[in-house]
């Protein structure tokens, strides 16, 4: 079994020609959430992001396995991302490296 598990995910904006997807700002935006549902503990969350696609608003995240129930809730209760409405889309959860298509 793996240690880690990989998220692929996509930003859904109110307004697409809206925000700047960068690796910092998702990166803040999902330990932010971590945080404020989670407390001290949730930001202390291992998490990294390994592949961005700015064009098709995807990104591919790796998590230790035990975090990843607490990831997705995160993931899933962002409602804005840079002052824009979003949604956080998990399209597939796996074991072993995902790679965007």
């Amino acid at each position: 079994m793996s240690d880690y598990q990989y998220l692929d995910v996509k930003l859904k904006l109110r307004d697409p020609e809206s925000g700047t997807l960068n690796q910092v700002f998702l990166y803040g935006c999902i330990y932010k959430s971590l945080e404020s549902i989670f407390g001290e503990i949730g930001g202390q969350t291992d998490l990294e992001l390994l592949k961005l696609s700015a064009d098709h608003r995807r990104f591919l995240v790796r998590i230790p396995a035990d975090f990843l129930e607490r990831v997705r809730i995160a993931i899933a209760l962002i409602g804005q991302y840079q002052g824009v409405p979003c949604h956080f889309q998990v399209l597939e959860t796996s074991a072993t490296p995902l790679d965007l298509e």
